[in-house]
């Protein structure tokens, strides 16, 4: 038995032990790293893998920096989050690194255990590694430290409140599913005879058809209004992220917020016995106009049939990802989801997102149905594409172009079907109804997601 653990051997070990289980970019002497050579590809593929398989990753930059994400990263432009900022200190022992977005490196933290790179941890952290330290003692390498008792006894406010309330309503996000807490949502829903809103970075957390599920919403300017917040008279937030729901949007009641983690808890505490629970105006006005879609085989295709379709071919064990956009915002509003992480659009505007996912999809399950559907063959795009075919996996690209063919219902059916299990020859185009989206419109307001749909 070896006397001394490399450095690089520690490293990888200690990633390991604080759940890393992916990392991408540059190659990193003593750790399994996903080849990409453009780091902005790189951590746009790190973000991917943290919505999609919702697990941490991390980005070896280059010049032994290592960038080690939260559990769902933000997109914007082509890049994830802010650039990287300097980073000191050695990897063995205490390991020091400025937050992410810090330039100036004033905010420092001292890691001391594996567990503090990822828990608690606000944004990224970057560490500069110093891979030449010769070997460190066995008793250097990490250990778990003892999990802290997860049970989050609910606030007795918050409970006070609820026993108060006749008409509450829940807005939950993607904290709630970054938390791993969908169970104890499904519990504090089911439990209190709950109506859900999510907003599109939590869907799935409920099978569409579920009567708890009122609607996806965030994407048009009157959702929530018209979701029935501004008729609930306490309003309980879970995991909600300001980029998809502001606060001047949202917030039309007296509102609690409840940590994911407490929600479990919180149903042991607070429960209503079953009642009718009616059906917000959003989610029956925008069923007639999306199931009008549903119906038609007029060219060209309405959106909400082309999602329709992608439901069919990738709904169960699948993925379909868009970047924000046109196709974003008609994946995220009429997708019928049925398992979750199945639909992936992300909060900020950018692209190479969609690609992204569906190439981290296929690096741990191969043979795995996906599909990513785009405005336009963007740069970021390309790039992410380009590296996918040095990997050497299919990414099926789907772009929504109005000037693209007019392709029947049945035909695009099974195209679909035929890039979910074949390697494709290149992106293929579709155009769709422009003027469904008028009447989607005529319901909801304008779509606000994104800043809105223009360039």
């Amino acid at each position: 038995m070896n006397a001394t653990v490399t450095a690089g051997e520690l490293l990888r070990r200690l990633l390991a032990v604080a759940g890393v289980d992916a990392v991408y970019g540059a190659p990193l002497e003593g750790v399994p790293v996903t080849p990409v050579a453009d780091p902005a590809v790189a951590e746009l593929l790190a973000a991917a893998h943290r919505r999609v398989h919702r697990t941490p990753s991390a980005v070896h930059v280059g010049d032994r920096r290592l960038v080690i994400g939260s559990a769902v990263g933000p997109v914007s432009g082509s890049m994830v989050g802010p650039a990287v900022g300097p980073a000191v200190g050695p990897v063995v022992g205490p390991v020091v690194g400025p937050v992410v977005g810090d330039p100036a490196g004033t905010d420092e933290r001292v890691i001391t255990r594996a567990e503090e790179l990822l828990d608690p941890l606000p944004g990224a952290v970057a560490l500069r590694l110093d891979l030449d330290l010769g070997g460190a003692a066995p008793d250097a390498v990490p250990v778990p430290a003892p999990r802290p008792d997860r049970w989050a006894e609910p606030d007795p406010a918050v409970v006070e409140a609820l026993r108060r309330c006749r008409a509450p309503a829940v807005l939950a996000g993607p904290g709630v599913v970054a938390a791993g807490a969908v169970e104890g949502l499904n519990a504090f829903a089911t439990g209190g005879d709950l109506g859900v809103l999510n907003t599109w970075g939590a869907k799935g957390v409920f099978h569409w058809r579920s009567r708890h599920h009122w609607a996806t919403v965030g994407l048009q300017a009157r959702d929530f209004e018209l979701g029935g917040l501004a008729d609930a008279d306490l309003i309980v937030a879970t995991g909600v992220d300001p980029d998809e729901a502001p606060d001047d949007r949202w917030r039309l009641a007296p509102t609690v917020t409840v940590a994911p983690g407490a929600l479990g808890p919180l149903s042991e505490h607070w429960r209503r016995p079953p009642g009718e629970l009616g059906v917000p105006p959003l989610r029956s006005a925008l069923a007639v106009v999306t199931q009008e879609g549903w119906a038609s085989a007029a060219l060209p295709l309405a959106p909400s049939r082309v999602t329709l379709h992608y439901g069919d071919v990738f709904g169960s064990g699948g993925l379909v990802a868009a970047d924000p956009g046109v196709a974003g915002y008609w994946l995220a509003r009429t997708f019928s989801t049925t398992v979750l992480g199945s639909a992936q659009v992300p909060a900020r505007r950018g692209h190479g997102f969609a690609a992204a996912c569906a190439l981290v999809a296929r690096l741990r399950r191969p043979a795995r149905p996906v599909l990513a559907a785009v405005d336009r063959l963007s740069p970021a795009t390309a790039a992410v594409l380009e590296a996918a075919a040095c990997l050497g996996v299919a990414v099926p690209v789907e772009v929504w172009d109005p000037g693209g063919p007019e392709v029947t219902a049945d035909d695009h059916l099974e195209r679909l079907r035929r890039v979910a299990v074949t390697a494709p020859s290149g992106p293929v185009a579709v155009r769709t109804d422009a003027g469904q989206l008028g009447r989607m419109i005529d319901v909801a307001g304008p779509v606000v997601a994104w800043g809105g749909l223009g360039p």
